[in-house]
């Protein structure tokens, strides 16, 4: 990780943007692969002027855009038993059927949310596929929460200059507590559906 930091940093500007925009999409095709940490010291970047705010946005949106219809395109065309014979380690039963969940309760929101919920945003686009969502529109909104969560961590990056890492420690609590957010809301929601049912 900090040899490919220290490749951004001293690299041609153009080259920094095209490893971050591969970066970007192996995080989605790859998730333990810590794709915002490479796209926040992209902002640290742009801090220092090293390199241009919207070039950064735009390699790391379309890195990003594209490894998530990539995942897309391909559970388009295949059976969920295939899925479920070939399942990568990665690829959790758990996630599957908690974003199926999502998708039913929720619809085409949940592809709006994505980025916002790391851990299973390779696991919403993969769903979204095999469920034969519209590709135009999950290309629309998969863009549309790219652009909006790139941008935010980019800005934050940007802000806070050679502190970027702190960003790393921002993402963790975040993630905790969407974490909590999440589960807290299931537990309710089965709770309601268990009452409603006794007291029909």
């Amino acid at each position: 990780m900090e040899s490919l930091l220290h490749s951004l940093e001293t690299a041609n500007p153009l080259w920094a943007y095209f490893i971050l925009f591969v970066s970007a999409f192996i995080e989605n095709i790859f998730p333990p692969i810590p794709g915002d940490t490479v796209t926040v010291f992209g902002a640290y970047l742009v801090g220092r002027g090293l390199l241009n705010f919207w070039g950064v946005l735009i390699s790391t949106t379309l890195g990003s855009i594209a490894g998530f219809m990539g995942i897309f395109a391909i559970a388009y065309w295949i059976e969920w038993k295939l899925i479920e014979k070939y399942r990568p380690k990665w690829v959790e039963k758990s996630k599957i059927d908690r974003v199926e969940k999502w998708f039913r309760k929720y619809g085409y929101w949940v592809v709006l949310i994505n980025r916002f919920l790391s851990g299973v945003r390779s696991i919403i686009s993969l769903v979204a596929g095999l469920s034969k969502m519209n590709t135009m529109l999950v290309f629309l909104l998969a863009l549309i929460s790219c652009l909006i969560w790139n941008g935010a961590l980019i800005g934050l990056g940007a802000v806070l200059g050679e502190n970027w890492e702190l960003i790393g420690h921002f993402l963790k609590i975040y993630n905790q507590i969407v974490i909590i957010v999440v589960v807290t809301a299931i537990v309710i929601f089965a709770g309601y559906r268990f009452y409603q049912t006794k007291k029909t």
